[in-house]
């Protein structure tokens, strides 16, 4: 089990040890190791994936729409080799109808352009002020789509980031219920305003505590507007309720946990490779002093705890007896949930964002290697 977290500062290491040795010596202990990961998917057995059938018309349709879009052609191009983001969205939304597809893959463009801009590597990587000032940009934009006076219309020379969100916001407002439309306005502020706070945290002086780069990815990681979305996919309204009965909030959480956990693991070699160390497997290491093998292990181990959590969870929910449309829809929005973790796997497994197709058997298991190529 996790430690309270209300216990642990956001960084334990070593006071002595200065930043750059702390680096220095977990990136000597992992490089050049490759470990044999089992498939996560076979993780969470009781729940299957499936894809809905329409990803290469929808691609065109996206290769139409990318021209459009003012991010530079290097990130696009860039994207659209590694990213299939359609299949991502086909993946988390097997049974929603095609036009809807195309807005939600639009959504998952924006979410990993926008993403980049801070994370490791991108423009804003190192730069507290231009992040501020981008996540407040952002936050607007969400206020002015999906706030009570809706405003599509872009300031004069918005990032292409802000620009190409409102009309996706747009769109998405025009499929969701009041009730939904702002559960999703404050669920991207916590996302937006999460992505400002793990860039802050990137820039301190040591690296974070394993648990509390869980905490704030947990918290605040992207997947759970995309939960929402699924109203929007599968045109429902879920009532408040339900979605904030103790058994539906832990279905959440624990979708939400496992969506972290089983993307730490699978990102472990791309993100190593660009020196981006704030991975739970890689500050498991740091904090425990394991090897790379044990710290996959151990994430591994947390995996199949919170799925054992959210199965069980499943029985406390407030099933109707006798309204069996809503039942249905609380099945529907457990799926959508349950697809979060398990599309993020699939999807990763599928594409090459994090590696190589050559490095996954016909078993699913994945060599990570942890060399820089």
């Amino acid at each position: 089990m996790a430690p309270d977290i209300d216990h642990i500062w956001s960084s334990t290491s070593d006071a002595a040890t200065s930043p750059l040795d702390e680096r220095k010596s977990l990136i000597k202990r992992a490089l050049n190791q490759k470990v044999l990961v089992p498939s996560i998917l076979s993780l969470m057995p009781a729940w299957p994936s499936s894809l809905q059938p329409d990803v290469d018309e929808i691609n065109k349709e996206i290769d139409e729409w990318l021209p459009t879009v003012n991010v530079s052609q290097k990130k696009k191009a860039k994207h659209r080799a590694k990213g299939n983001y359609t299949l991502l969205t086909a993946v988390y939304y097997p049974h929603c109808k095609k036009d809807k597809m195309l807005t939600l893959t639009k959504f998952l463009y924006w979410i990993f352009f926008w993403d980049d801009e801070i994370d490791t590597g991108g423009e804003l990587t190192e730069d507290r002020e231009g992040t501020i000032r981008c996540c407040e940009e952002t936050n607007k934009c969400i206020d002015d789509c999906l706030g009570p006076n809706p405003n599509y219309t872009p300031p004069p020379n918005s990032r292409g980031t802000v620009e190409m969100f409102y009309p996706i916001l747009r769109d998405l407002r025009a499929g969701l219920g009041p009730v939904s439309t702002e559960r999703l306005r404050l669920e991207l502020h916590d996302y937006v305003n999460g992505v400002g706070k793990q860039q802050q945290v990137r820039q301190g002086d040591h690296l974070p505590d394993p648990w509390y780069h869980f905490q704030i990815r947990s918290d605040d990681v992207g997947v759970i507007p995309s939960i929402t979305q699924n109203e929007y996919a599968m045109e429902f309204e879920l009532p408040e309720y339900v979605r904030r009965h103790e058994a539906m909030e832990v279905i959440v959480q624990e979708c939400t946990k496992l969506t972290v956990l089983l993307n730490d693991v699978l990102s472990l070699q791309k993100e190593f490779r660009v020196s981006q160390l704030e991975n739970i497997v890689l500050l498991f290491m740091n904090k425990y002093n394991l090897s790379l093998k044990s710290a996959i292990d151990k994430v591994l181990d947390l995996i199949r705890e919170h799925y054992d959590i959210c199965v069980a969870a499943e029985q406390r929910l407030p099933w109707s007896k006798d309204d069996e449309k809503l039942n249905e829809d609380i099945r529907e929005y457990v799926r959508g949930c349950q697809r979060l973790a398990t599309g993020t796997a699939y999807w990763s497994y599928s594409c090459e964002r994090y590696f190589k197709q050559t490095q996954v058997n016909d078993k699913w298991e994945v060599l990570l290697d942890l060399s820089y190529e």
